[in-house]
């Protein structure tokens, strides 16, 4: 299924022909348009190798389209100047180990205020205490994070990337290196947040039934060159306990069929 064309003045992220293929490799994406509406909230699968992860750096803007065009929020990207409101959260946190709980998160804030985006110190530290206490970190603040648990570590990075007042959220398999329970747990949050902020987000993961939690729409990408995109919508997403219903599983089986993968066998009740 191919995306519709989105109203432009709904539009926060537009890429138009895009053409990148990484030096002295074949292209990962040729001619590849896809838009993104704001507020949507779309989860990107496909297998190693599909330019799921270089999709999130281009639109960022630490990798250059070889040709085409992206734009986030009407500015052309990557932009001379640092945009300060698209917010990268990466699969190994991102966290200095030097500094305390507190100073990561007040990171970003820093950052914008090097570049005259932050002019109003004690709202930017509410904003940074506000998203501690709501990720549950408030009586961690002057730990470091080697004294922090995985999912502890991911909170925090949340809580820097949120204290930005970001309208995008970039997320690169956040939660892959943490154990089930607090995967889970995480992805829980993330609904949550995104729920309550209205944030536009983009989430790349290598897991189906991750997907089909976040996600709505899927963004699937296979094997390159990817000349256009291929959209799965996922209305249920974010509806109470939709993990446990009949229709979260049929958008897994579909996902799956998809990307083509095999069918997982599942014991009979």
């Amino acid at each position: 299924m191919l995306s519709a064309a989105k109203h432009p003045g709904h539009l926060i992220i537009d890429v138009q022909d895009l053409t990148f293929g990484y030096h002295g490799q074949p292209p990962i994406f040729d001619h590849f348009t896809w838009q993104v509406a704001r507020g949507e909230a779309w989860a990107v699968i496909g297998p190693s190798g599909s330019g799921k992860s270089t999709l999130l750096y281009l639109i960022e803007g630490l990798t250059r389209p070889t040709s085409g065009v992206i734009t986030v929020a009407g500015d052309t990207v990557p932009r001379k100047k640092e945009r300060g409101k698209t917010g990268l959260v990466l699969q190994d946190y991102g966290l200095l180990p030097w500094a305390t709980v507190w100073e990561n998160v007040m990171l970003g804030v820093r950052i914008r205020r090097f570049y005259g985006q932050e002019t109003d110190v004690r709202h930017a530290e509410e904003r940074a205490a506000f998203w501690l206490e709501r990720v549950g970190l408030a009586d961690q603040r002057g730990k470091y994070p080697s004294q922090l648990s995985g999912g502890q570590r991911q909170r925090a990075a949340l809580a820097r990337t949120l204290a930005i007042d970001p309208d995008v959220l970039l997320l690169d398999e956040p939660f892959s290196a943490l154990d089930a329970l607090t995967r889970e747990d995480m992805q829980r949050l993330t609904r949550d947040l995104r729920a309550e902020t209205g944030i536009t987000m983009i989430l790349v993961t290598h897991s189906i039934e991750e997907a089909v939690y976040l996600g709505n729409p899927i963004l699937v990408l296979g094997s390159p060159p990817t000349h256009a995109p291929r959209v799965i919508a996922n209305g249920g997403m974010g509806a109470p306990g939709y993990r446990r219903t009949p229709e979260f599983l049929a958008k897994t089986v579909e996902l799956r069929a998809a990307l083509g993968a095999p069918e997982v066998d599942r014991a009979v009740a």
